[in-house]
């Protein structure tokens, strides 16, 4: 787990660049601490990527890649839009910035998954094409889509339904219009669909949800988020499958409502990710303008 917002007990919320692993004996460990990239003199620290939140990051093989994201540096400068590229050896422990930066510009509130080995990032600019990880050059190369995408959004969420399926759901466009439309994009044509667009059950419009593989199955885990509301955000803590079928569509099902026994408060901003036997584990999140989370509970989700 790797920076975000953090709100220590007594004191004001701030963003950090620390490092962390979950193991399932032991909880959580910290790995590496909070640091100030900008040293004495104006120097700038150039072995750890700086604070950030609304970032991407997935992990390939024994590394994960971190891409772009915002700092907000100082209240009430709006802060700055990242466009960087860093490697982190999982064996090490140990950041390099890779040499090319994201093409298209900075971005944050965007999308990383590793489909079947293949890296994809999805952000607002993705219309006719996504970015695809190139390993070998170390950088991020345009790969044409054909079909029906996803319109222009931020703060969705992303997950492989198979080893060859990207799964797009949810967001927000710039206007803050939220959305809860669902797409998936076959790696083998590189063609996108509209999945599930009956008028069936499914998640309400929401941004800042998270999303998982679904662990027995075809199909992805969609958990909390925030709607808009009349008085401002409002935080869900509702659970999703979506599972995708042989003729190429998907249908929802609700797994766990908001009052679901020991279920975790309403939020959006947390993560989700596989661990263990078929496990999803939840981690932090926000309460909007309330309080920052910093629980994790385990889901487990059964055939």
């Amino acid at each position: 787990l790797f920076g975000g917002y953090a709100e220590p007990e007594g004191k004001p919320r701030h963003v950090v660049n620390d490092l962390l692993r979950y193991d399932g004996g032991s909880g959580w460990q910290q790995l590496q601490e909070p640091i100030d990239v900008t040293l004495k003199g104006g120097r700038v620290c150039d072995n750890r990527p700086g604070p950030r939140l609304a970032t991407a990051s997935c992990v390939v093989g024994d590394e994960m890649l971190v891409f772009g994201g915002w700092d907000p540096q100082t209240p009430g400068t709006g802060g700055v839009i990242l466009d960087d590229v860093w490697s982190l050896s999982l064996t090490k422990q140990t950041w390099r910035r890779l040499a090319a930066p994201m093409p298209g510009g900075p971005a944050s509130r965007h999308v990383v998954c590793n489909v079947g080995g293949t890296v994809i990032l999805h952000t607002f600019r993705c219309l006719d094409s996504v970015l695809v990880w190139d390993a070998a050059s170390e950088t991020l190369k345009e790969q044409p889509t054909s079909g029906t995408p996803p319109s222009s959004r931020g703060l969705h969420v992303a997950a492989a339904a198979d080893g060859h399926t990207l799964v797009v759901f949810g967001g927000a466009a710039k206007d803050g219009q939220m959305v809860n439309d669902a797409f998936a994009l076959d790696t083998r044509s590189w063609e996108w669909r509209p999945l599930a667009a009956g008028a069936g059950e499914r998640p309400s419009p929401r941004a800042g949800a998270c999303a998982a593989p679904l662990p027995c199955g075809r199909g992805i885990v969609v958990c909390c988020g925030a709607e808009a509301g009349g008085e401002g955000l409002v935080p869900r803590a509702d659970v999703w499958a979506l599972t995708l079928d042989d003729s190429g569509g998907g249908e929802w099902s609700l797994l766990l409502g908001e009052d679901a026994p020991n279920a975790p408060g309403p939020r959006n901003a947390a993560t989700l990710s596989p661990v263990g036997s078929g496990g999803l584990l939840l981690h932090g999140g926000w309460r909007p303008f309330v309080s920052t989370y910093g629980d994790s509970h385990v889901l487990k989700v059964e055939a």
